[in-house]
């Protein structure tokens, strides 16, 4: 259960070691703590042994994880009450998640359990990020520049997005740290496995690698925000099937393209806002 506090404010929104855009998240009785900021996530989780230093509770039974390259058994942990910019969010249960394969030692992630019930204003050219109510009005944006977003199976926004002249649906995954598209949408765009670079591997939340190809894409649109050239990833990662958008071109929006844009995302009402960042 969330509860929004009346003063509600910003937090400042960092660039972990690992890349990821962090957050401030304080658990009672234990501290403040740096969680991924995970709008591709439905659920929160913790990063081992981060439960173990801390003394949080494990349940007995374990669950079947779902991760951008696979799936995996998990144990779950009740967490004490959360507070993220005056939203106290009681009995989120979380998923414990292996130490992370580049050993970077952060503390979890923050999903829509979390903040789906809030508006989200993402600020990552300034480092800020802030929760309001949902339907408040927010400084910067109109209500008619904003996108009418869908959902996936799983309840994550979708949106289209467009290069060049291809149309495809965009899941909006602040977690992930460079943008992905699928193969289908590669070949549209007239990429090439053979003509490409060796990207990163991905390892996903259950740290199955995955191998990738690099692109840059040109003429990238989205809700009025142009951006000349762009990099993806290209991979028909398991994700895109989960999701239920793997027979279409398909893009995982990550947190790169959004390195010099403002967004806005109401989830409960389904809008999205984009803008240029100003100076």
């Amino acid at each position: 259960m969330a509860v929004c506090s009346a003063s509600l404010a910003e937090v400042p929104l960092s660039i972990a070691a690992s890349g990821h855009a962090t957050v401030p998240v304080k658990i009672e009785g234990k501290g403040e703590f740096q969680f991924v900021l995970d709008t591709g996530a439905e659920g929160s989780a913790l990063y081992s042994p981060f439960e173990q230093q801390h003394d949080i509770p494990l349940r007995a039974e374990t669950t079947q994880l779902q991760g951008q390259t696979g799936a995996a058994a998990v144990r779950l942990a009740d967490l004490p009450p959360l507070l993220l910019d005056g939203v106290k969010v009681e009995k989120v249960v979380a998923v414990v998640l292996d130490p992370r394969a580049d050993g970077i030692p952060l503390a979890g992630i923050v999903g829509l359990d979390v903040f789906g019930g809030s508006l989200l204003d993402f600020d990552l050219a300034h480092g800020r990020a802030r929760l309001l109510p949902s339907g408040a009005a927010i400084e910067g944006f109109r209500a008619g520049m904003a996108i009418a977003a869908g959902s996936t199976t799983g309840g994550l926004l979708t949106f289209p997005v467009r290069i060049g002249n291809a149309q495809a649906i965009a899941v909006l995954d602040t977690g992930a740290r460079k943008t992905r598209i699928n193969w289908r949408l590669g070949r549209i765009l007239g990429l090439d496995r053979v003509d490409l670079g060796k990207g990163e591997v991905i390892q996903g939340a259950t740290n199955m690698p995955v191998e990738t190809s690099v692109a840059i894409v040109k003429n990238v649109s989205f809700g009025g925000v142009k951006l000349e050239t762009a990099p993806v990833l290209v991979a028909d990662l398991p994700v895109f099937e989960l999701l239920g958008v793997a027979d279409r071109p398909a893009i995982i929006f990550g947190m790169d393209w959004l390195s010099n844009v403002r967004m806005a995302v109401d989830f409960p009402l389904k809008r999205i806002w984009f803008s240029k960042a100003r100076s």
